[in-house]
């Protein structure tokens, strides 16, 4: 097979999972076609989008109901050899019957035509060594996952890895010998798929992530996951990169010392910020800071050298990823956008099979990268976020009306005392 072919292919694929009660499907895939290649690919969605019926279809475990399903050239669920070079990690264990997790490991490793070697040393990388010696019946759920997992791992030169949840319910002691051993597999040329709901699974590990979606790829980001909540056309043109938000976390020493308020009063007429909102917290404790940018770099840069200029004792500085809820709001943005400039015929959705009876040939469907049209809607507001400014406004200086108030003296009560602001936010074009 050819460095540059891809590893898995998906052809018109539709097929459903029996993961819901009674055997009923819980979701499904709707005419997906798809190719992977070598490397980390994260599938994002949840079991009614179809994650459970592409990781069945996948390890040659359930035939599609249409299209087909390529592992190197060959259908998974009819070539033995090919299965033997898959590993996989399934939404719930299926260990073979055996008296002891060491025979348990010896069957699997029989019916994949493997050497025997000793089951230790398929446990040991993991740190779950000390199951060998347990009864299979005696294993917890996240228990049997870890042997299934390290099965999945010790496959012998594989092709594919489907590993459903790879980083829940598992019962290994650091997640960090996983990711090392997939990066690794990876780099040696197998595809490594990780089917998941988590983002920060799929930002930490994955080269390419694929939002799944009812049925059908979505959009497909670069691992990094700068682009998952962001909606089309939300960042301004001279941006080039989405708005990220970062997470300050601030000492606050004193009642009288400088903190988060300071801080936020500072950071008002940095360039590299664009929009901030404070949590103050007590004194002797901490308050957090959200601001958003466009560099994440330039972000932090700005808040080191604010925090020390105005002598602010900062805990953290963090990133945190966008959430399920974020990335489906940005992809239902996407959707609406690509939409609403397909020809008659043409797939709603990369991933999907045209409509019956439709011309034939190359469409000119907008990427979902592409600029949006006039007018583009807004990216989904977070419950944090008070009202925001005008656009192309600038942000505010120290002392005007900005982070929700007054810097330095907030406008007094109704009986004329003082009024001191617990949470506020800034806005800036």
């Amino acid at each position: 097979m050819s460095p540059d072919a891809p590893v898995v292919v998906l052809e018109g694929v539709r097929a459903r999972d029996g993961a819901g009660e009674e055997g009923r499907p819980r979701g499904g895939l709707s005419g997906l076609s798809l190719a992977l290649g070598p490397g980390v690919h994260a599938v994002l969605g949840a079991p009614e989008d179809g994650t459970l019926a592409l990781a069945e279809v996948l390890a040659g475990r359930a035939a599609p109901l249409a299209g087909r399903v390529l592992v190197a050239g060959r259908d998974p669920r009819r070539s033995a050899a090919t299965r033997a070079q898959i590993g996989v990690l399934a939404a719930t264990p299926e260990l073979p019957d055996g008296a002891s997790v060491a025979s348990c490991i010896s069957v699997a490793l029989r019916a994949r035509g493997a050497p025997a070697i000793g089951a230790a040393a398929l446990l040991e990388p993991l740190g779950v060594a000390p199951l060998l010696a347990r009864r299979a019946a005696s294993l917890s759920f996240s228990e049997a996952r870890a042997v299934e997992l390290s099965l999945a791992l010790g496959v012998p030169r594989p092709l594919l890895l489907c590993l459903v949840e790879p980083f829940a319910d598992v019962a290994v002691p650091s997640p960090e010998p996983v990711r090392e051993r997939l990066r690794a597999l990876a780099a040696a040329g197998a595809c490594v798929v990780l089917v998941t709901s988590s983002t920060v699974d799929a930002i930490s590990l994955a080269d390419r992530i694929h939002v799944l979606d009812r049925g059908v790829i979505a959009r497909t980001e670069p691992g990094a996951g700068e682009r998952l909540a962001a909606a089309p056309g939300a960042a301004p043109p001279d941006a080039g990169r989405p708005e990220v938000e970062i997470h300050v976390l601030v000492h606050e020493r004193a009642p009288d010392a400088p903190g988060a308020r300071a801080l936020a009063a500072a950071l008002a007429s940095a360039p590299a910020v664009r929009a901030g909102a404070w949590e103050q917290g007590p004194a002797e404790a901490s308050s957090t800071l959200r601001i958003r940018a466009a560099d994440r770099d330039a972000a932090a840069l700005a808040i080191l050298d604010a925090a020390a200029r105005e002598d602010v004792t900062l805990i953290a500085i963090s990133s945190p990823p966008p959430s399920m809820h974020d990335v489906r709001a940005a992809t239902a943005l996407h959707l609406a956008a690509v939409r609403s400039r397909r020809p008659f015929g043409a797939p709603a959705i990369e991933g999907a099979a045209p409509l019956p009876g439709a011309p034939q040939g190359p469409f000119a469907v907008a990427a979902f990268d592409a600029p949006a049209p006039p007018g583009p809607a807004a990216p989904p507001s977070r419950p944090s976020d008070g009202p925001s400014a005008p656009a192309g406004e600038p942000l505010s200086a120290p002392g005007d009306a900005a982070f929700g108030g007054r810097i330095g003296a907030d406008p007094p009560g109704a009986d004329g005392s003082p009024r001191a602001a617990e949470t506020g936010r800034h806005d800036g074009g």
